[in-house]
């Protein structure tokens, strides 16, 4: 099997991003590279880990997932983006 994909998960509810976590962890082809509570932690994070994947929270307190997103793609211009699958 080739490498894993790297996930760093975001979410301001701790039960909710472990939870998620938890379940990315046990597929045999993903791994968490990081998890982050706000939208400042996650831009650290992904400038920190470079996952190959973000499930980011677009509601939190500080800095919102859509700003995180922004901020990510002003410092990696090439990051994709996925569709909001929350609707």
């Amino acid at each position: 099997m080739g490498t894993a994909i790297r996930v760093l998960c975001v979410d301001d509810h701790r039960l909710m991003r472990e939870g998620i976590a938890r379940i990315v962890g046990v597929q045999p082809d993903m791994t968490v590279v990081a998890q982050a509570s706000d939208g400042e932690e996650a831009v650290a994070q992904f400038l920190r880990y470079r996952p190959d994947v973000t499930l980011m929270d677009l509601e939190m307190p500080t800095m919102g997932g859509v700003q995180a997103i922004h901020a990510i793609r002003h410092h990696q211009p090439d990051a994709r983006r996925a569709h909001d699958v929350s609707r």
